[in-house]
Protein backbone atom coordinates (compact mmCIF):
# COMPACT_ATOMS: atom_id res chain seq x y z
CA UNK A 1 0.00 0.00 0.00
CA UNK A 2 1.30 3.42 -0.93
CA UNK A 3 1.92 5.90 1.88
CA UNK A 4 2.72 9.61 1.58
CA UNK A 5 2.04 9.64 -2.20
CA UNK A 6 2.81 13.35 -2.53
CA UNK A 7 6.29 13.08 -1.02
CA UNK A 8 8.80 14.49 -3.52
CA UNK A 9 11.55 11.97 -4.16
CA UNK A 10 13.30 13.93 -6.92
CA UNK A 11 12.82 17.71 -6.90
CA UNK A 12 12.12 19.69 -10.06
CA UNK A 13 15.32 20.69 -11.83
CA UNK A 14 16.88 21.13 -15.27
CA UNK A 15 13.50 21.60 -16.96
CA UNK A 16 12.01 18.45 -15.39
CA UNK A 17 8.99 18.37 -13.09
CA UNK A 18 9.29 16.98 -9.59
CA UNK A 19 8.94 13.21 -9.24
CA UNK A 20 6.79 12.04 -6.32
CA UNK A 21 6.59 8.72 -4.56
CA UNK A 22 3.24 8.16 -6.28
CA UNK A 23 4.93 8.67 -9.68
CA UNK A 24 7.58 6.05 -8.91
CA UNK A 25 5.04 3.66 -7.37
CA UNK A 26 2.81 3.88 -10.43
CA UNK A 27 5.83 3.40 -12.70
CA UNK A 28 6.82 0.26 -10.79
CA UNK A 29 3.42 -1.29 -11.35
CA UNK A 30 3.38 -0.44 -15.04
CA UNK A 31 6.96 -1.46 -15.84
CA UNK A 32 7.07 -4.67 -13.81
CA UNK A 33 6.15 -6.94 -16.73
CA UNK A 34 9.18 -5.72 -18.70
CA UNK A 35 11.56 -5.39 -15.77
CA UNK A 36 10.93 -8.59 -13.81
CA UNK A 37 12.46 -11.03 -16.35
CA UNK A 38 15.84 -9.39 -15.65
CA UNK A 39 15.61 -9.24 -11.84
CA UNK A 40 13.16 -11.86 -10.53
CA UNK A 41 15.81 -14.51 -9.80
CA UNK A 42 18.65 -12.15 -8.85
CA UNK A 43 19.68 -10.89 -5.40
CA UNK A 44 18.89 -7.17 -5.34
CA UNK A 45 20.45 -4.05 -3.85
CA UNK A 46 18.17 -1.08 -3.22
CA UNK A 47 19.22 2.53 -3.65
CA UNK A 48 16.97 4.24 -1.13
CA UNK A 49 16.14 7.89 -0.52
CA UNK A 50 13.36 7.87 2.11
CA UNK A 51 13.43 11.67 2.33
CA UNK A 52 14.05 12.21 -1.37
CA UNK A 53 17.29 12.98 -3.14
CA UNK A 54 17.65 16.19 -1.14
CA UNK A 55 18.09 13.97 1.91
CA UNK A 56 20.34 11.06 2.74
CA UNK A 57 20.55 8.14 0.33
CA UNK A 58 22.28 4.78 0.56
CA UNK A 59 22.63 1.35 -1.01
CA UNK A 60 20.85 -1.24 1.08
CA UNK A 61 22.02 -4.83 0.73
CA UNK A 62 20.74 -6.33 3.97
CA UNK A 63 16.96 -6.69 4.24
CA UNK A 64 15.51 -4.73 7.17
CA UNK A 65 13.64 -6.71 9.82
CA UNK A 66 10.35 -4.96 9.02
CA UNK A 67 10.16 -6.33 5.45
CA UNK A 68 7.13 -8.65 5.13
CA UNK A 69 7.55 -12.42 4.92
CA UNK A 70 5.87 -12.63 1.52
CA UNK A 71 8.84 -10.92 -0.16
CA UNK A 72 11.53 -13.56 -0.79
CA UNK A 73 15.11 -13.09 0.38
CA UNK A 74 18.38 -14.94 -0.03
CA UNK A 75 21.29 -15.12 2.41
CA UNK A 76 24.74 -14.86 0.86
CA UNK A 77 28.20 -14.94 2.43
CA UNK A 78 30.26 -11.82 2.90
CA UNK A 79 33.54 -11.12 4.61
CA UNK A 80 33.00 -11.78 8.29
CA UNK A 81 29.44 -13.01 8.01
CA UNK A 82 26.42 -13.07 5.74
CA UNK A 83 24.04 -10.60 4.11
CA UNK A 84 20.38 -11.21 3.32
CA UNK A 85 19.33 -9.68 0.00
CA UNK A 86 15.79 -8.98 -1.09
CA UNK A 87 14.57 -10.75 -4.23
CA UNK A 88 12.07 -8.73 -6.27
CA UNK A 89 9.98 -11.33 -8.03
CA UNK A 90 6.62 -9.56 -8.42
CA UNK A 91 5.06 -6.20 -9.18
CA UNK A 92 3.85 -6.10 -5.57
CA UNK A 93 7.40 -6.55 -4.26
CA UNK A 94 8.66 -3.85 -6.60
CA UNK A 95 6.01 -1.43 -5.41
CA UNK A 96 6.71 -2.34 -1.79
CA UNK A 97 10.37 -1.36 -2.04
CA UNK A 98 9.36 1.88 -3.79
CA UNK A 99 7.15 2.67 -0.83
CA UNK A 100 10.29 2.30 1.31
CA UNK A 101 11.89 5.14 -0.66
CA UNK A 102 13.69 3.04 -3.28
CA UNK A 103 14.40 4.81 -6.56
CA UNK A 104 16.95 2.50 -8.21
CA UNK A 105 17.06 -1.29 -8.18
CA UNK A 106 20.45 -2.93 -8.69
CA UNK A 107 21.07 -6.66 -9.07
CA UNK A 108 24.01 -8.96 -8.48
CA UNK A 109 25.48 -10.94 -11.36
CA UNK A 110 24.51 -14.38 -10.08
CA UNK A 111 21.12 -15.88 -9.32
CA UNK A 112 19.36 -16.85 -6.12
CA UNK A 113 20.13 -20.54 -6.66
CA UNK A 114 23.65 -20.09 -8.09
CA UNK A 115 25.03 -16.84 -6.69
CA UNK A 116 28.62 -17.68 -7.72
CA UNK A 117 27.71 -18.23 -11.37
CA UNK A 118 27.05 -15.01 -13.34
CA UNK A 119 24.31 -15.06 -15.94
CA UNK A 120 25.72 -12.13 -17.89
CA UNK A 121 28.95 -10.28 -18.53
CA UNK A 122 28.64 -6.51 -18.18
CA UNK A 123 30.75 -3.90 -19.96
CA UNK A 124 30.19 -0.38 -18.59
CA UNK A 125 31.36 2.37 -20.92
CA UNK A 126 32.15 5.12 -18.45
CA UNK A 127 33.19 8.44 -20.03
CA UNK A 128 35.78 10.69 -18.45
CA UNK A 129 34.40 13.78 -20.19
CA UNK A 130 30.90 14.93 -21.08
CA UNK A 131 30.99 14.06 -24.76
CA UNK A 132 28.12 11.89 -26.04
CA UNK A 133 29.94 11.40 -29.35
CA UNK A 134 32.75 9.64 -27.48
CA UNK A 135 30.27 7.22 -25.90
CA UNK A 136 28.70 6.54 -29.30
CA UNK A 137 32.14 5.83 -30.80
CA UNK A 138 33.01 3.52 -27.89
CA UNK A 139 29.74 1.65 -28.28
CA UNK A 140 30.49 1.15 -31.96
CA UNK A 141 33.91 -0.25 -31.01
CA UNK A 142 32.33 -2.77 -28.65
CA UNK A 143 29.82 -3.82 -31.27
CA UNK A 144 32.59 -4.32 -33.84
CA UNK A 145 34.45 -6.63 -31.44
CA UNK A 146 31.28 -8.59 -30.69
CA UNK A 147 30.62 -8.95 -34.41
CA UNK A 148 34.15 -10.31 -34.86
CA UNK A 149 33.40 -12.81 -32.09
CA UNK A 150 29.99 -13.69 -33.59
CA UNK A 151 28.28 -12.70 -30.33
CA UNK A 152 24.98 -10.99 -29.68
CA UNK A 153 25.16 -8.23 -27.09
CA UNK A 154 22.42 -6.03 -25.69
CA UNK A 155 22.87 -2.35 -25.01
CA UNK A 156 21.17 0.03 -22.59
CA UNK A 157 21.59 3.60 -21.48
CA UNK A 158 22.82 3.49 -17.92
CA UNK A 159 20.52 6.33 -16.93
CA UNK A 160 23.61 8.26 -15.91
CA UNK A 161 26.45 9.21 -18.30
CA UNK A 162 27.32 6.07 -20.18
CA UNK A 163 26.25 2.87 -21.87
CA UNK A 164 26.04 -0.68 -20.55
CA UNK A 165 26.60 -3.66 -22.83
CA UNK A 166 25.22 -6.99 -21.59
CA UNK A 167 26.48 -10.34 -22.86
CA UNK A 168 24.06 -13.10 -21.76
CA UNK A 169 25.88 -16.15 -20.41
CA UNK A 170 24.69 -19.72 -20.22
CA UNK A 171 25.57 -19.89 -16.53
CA UNK A 172 28.27 -22.56 -16.63
CA UNK A 173 31.30 -20.58 -15.40
CA UNK A 174 32.05 -19.11 -12.00
CA UNK A 175 32.93 -15.49 -11.36
CA UNK A 176 36.69 -15.96 -11.42
CA UNK A 177 36.57 -17.20 -15.02
CA UNK A 178 34.10 -14.57 -16.13
CA UNK A 179 36.08 -11.81 -14.43
CA UNK A 180 39.25 -12.91 -16.24
CA UNK A 181 37.33 -13.02 -19.53
CA UNK A 182 35.85 -9.56 -19.00
CA UNK A 183 39.30 -8.16 -18.21
CA UNK A 184 40.65 -9.59 -21.45
CA UNK A 185 37.75 -8.18 -23.46
CA UNK A 186 38.43 -4.75 -21.97
CA UNK A 187 42.15 -5.04 -22.73
CA UNK A 188 41.46 -5.97 -26.34
CA UNK A 189 39.13 -3.02 -26.75
CA UNK A 190 41.77 -0.66 -25.32
CA UNK A 191 44.46 -2.22 -27.53
CA UNK A 192 42.29 -1.72 -30.61
CA UNK A 193 41.42 1.88 -29.72
CA UNK A 194 44.21 3.26 -27.51
CA UNK A 195 43.30 6.91 -28.07
CA UNK A 196 39.63 6.34 -27.26
CA UNK A 197 39.48 3.63 -24.58
CA UNK A 198 41.41 2.74 -21.45
CA UNK A 199 41.42 0.13 -18.72
CA UNK A 200 43.21 2.44 -16.27
CA UNK A 201 41.31 2.44 -12.99
CA UNK A 202 42.82 5.67 -11.63
CA UNK A 203 41.03 8.67 -13.10
CA UNK A 204 44.25 10.67 -13.27
CA UNK A 205 45.67 8.03 -15.63
CA UNK A 206 42.74 8.04 -18.04
CA UNK A 207 43.09 11.51 -19.48
CA UNK A 208 40.08 12.11 -21.74
CA UNK A 209 39.76 8.45 -22.65
CA UNK A 210 36.65 6.45 -21.85
CA UNK A 211 37.04 3.81 -19.14
CA UNK A 212 36.02 0.28 -20.13
CA UNK A 213 34.70 -0.75 -16.73
CA UNK A 214 34.30 -4.49 -16.15
CA UNK A 215 34.64 -4.32 -12.36
CA UNK A 216 31.03 -5.36 -11.81
CA UNK A 217 31.81 -8.88 -12.97
CA UNK A 218 32.54 -10.02 -9.42
CA UNK A 219 30.44 -11.78 -6.74
CA UNK A 220 29.53 -8.85 -4.48
CA UNK A 221 29.26 -6.22 -7.22
CA UNK A 222 25.94 -4.94 -8.51
CA UNK A 223 24.65 -2.95 -11.46
CA UNK A 224 21.51 -1.02 -12.31
CA UNK A 225 18.70 -3.20 -13.60
CA UNK A 226 17.13 -2.64 -17.01
CA UNK A 227 14.21 -0.20 -16.76
CA UNK A 228 15.12 1.04 -13.29
CA UNK A 229 14.95 4.76 -12.55
CA UNK A 230 17.99 6.77 -11.51
CA UNK A 231 18.03 9.41 -8.73
CA UNK A 232 18.59 12.38 -11.02
CA UNK A 233 16.35 15.19 -12.29
CA UNK A 234 13.41 13.76 -14.22
CA UNK A 235 14.19 10.20 -13.03
CA UNK A 236 16.02 9.03 -16.18
CA UNK A 237 15.51 5.38 -17.05
CA UNK A 238 18.22 2.77 -17.59
CA UNK A 239 16.48 1.93 -20.83
CA UNK A 240 17.23 -0.97 -23.20
CA UNK A 241 18.05 0.20 -26.72
CA UNK A 242 18.64 -1.15 -30.18
CA UNK A 243 22.26 -0.87 -31.24
CA UNK A 244 21.34 1.52 -34.04
CA UNK A 245 19.82 3.93 -31.51
CA UNK A 246 23.28 4.68 -30.11
CA UNK A 247 24.03 7.14 -32.90
CA UNK A 248 24.69 10.83 -33.30
CA UNK A 249 21.34 11.67 -31.71
CA UNK A 250 21.98 9.65 -28.54
CA UNK A 251 22.20 11.58 -25.29
CA UNK A 252 22.69 10.31 -21.76
CA UNK A 253 19.58 10.48 -19.56
CA UNK A 254 17.54 11.05 -22.73
CA UNK A 255 14.58 8.96 -21.54
CA UNK A 256 13.13 10.39 -18.33
CA UNK A 257 10.24 8.74 -16.54
CA UNK A 258 7.81 11.18 -18.18
CA UNK A 259 8.59 9.90 -21.68
CA UNK A 260 9.38 6.22 -21.12
CA UNK A 261 5.94 4.85 -21.92
CA UNK A 262 5.66 6.97 -25.05
CA UNK A 263 8.89 5.35 -26.17
CA UNK A 264 7.61 1.87 -25.41
CA UNK A 265 4.37 2.55 -27.25
CA UNK A 266 6.24 3.66 -30.34
CA UNK A 267 8.47 0.57 -30.53
CA UNK A 268 7.59 -2.09 -33.05
CA UNK A 269 9.55 -4.73 -31.11
CA UNK A 270 11.32 -5.20 -27.79
CA UNK A 271 14.94 -4.03 -28.26
CA UNK A 272 16.08 -6.91 -26.06
CA UNK A 273 14.01 -9.65 -27.70
CA UNK A 274 16.06 -12.84 -27.85
CA UNK A 275 18.10 -12.10 -24.72
CA UNK A 276 17.79 -15.61 -23.33
CA UNK A 277 18.28 -17.25 -26.72
CA UNK A 278 21.59 -15.39 -27.07
CA UNK A 279 23.19 -17.04 -24.03
CA UNK A 280 26.57 -18.63 -24.72
CA UNK A 281 29.12 -20.38 -22.50
CA UNK A 282 31.88 -18.13 -21.19
CA UNK A 283 34.39 -20.67 -22.50
CA UNK A 284 33.06 -20.17 -26.03
CA UNK A 285 33.67 -16.44 -25.80
CA UNK A 286 37.16 -17.04 -24.42
CA UNK A 287 38.02 -19.46 -27.24
CA UNK A 288 36.83 -17.09 -29.93
CA UNK A 289 38.67 -14.18 -28.38
CA UNK A 290 41.88 -16.19 -28.18
CA UNK A 291 41.63 -17.06 -31.89
CA UNK A 292 41.43 -13.44 -33.04
CA UNK A 293 43.58 -11.89 -30.27
CA UNK A 294 46.07 -14.53 -29.08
Amino acid sequence: MLTKPDKVLIPAADGHDAVTKADVYDYAGRIAERMLPYIADRPAVLQRFPDGTDGEGWYQKHVPKHFPDWIPTVELPKRGGTVRHVVIDSAEALQYVVNQGTISVHVLGGTVTEPDVPVELLIDLDPSIDDPAQVVEATSAVRALLDDLDLTGFVKTSGSRGIHVHLPLRGDARFDAVRALSNRLAEVLAERHPDLLTVEFAKDDRGDRLFVDVLRNAPAQHAVAPYTLRPKPGAPVAVPLRWDEVDGSWRPQSTPLASLFRRLGALSADPWAGFDAARVPAATIADRLLRIHP
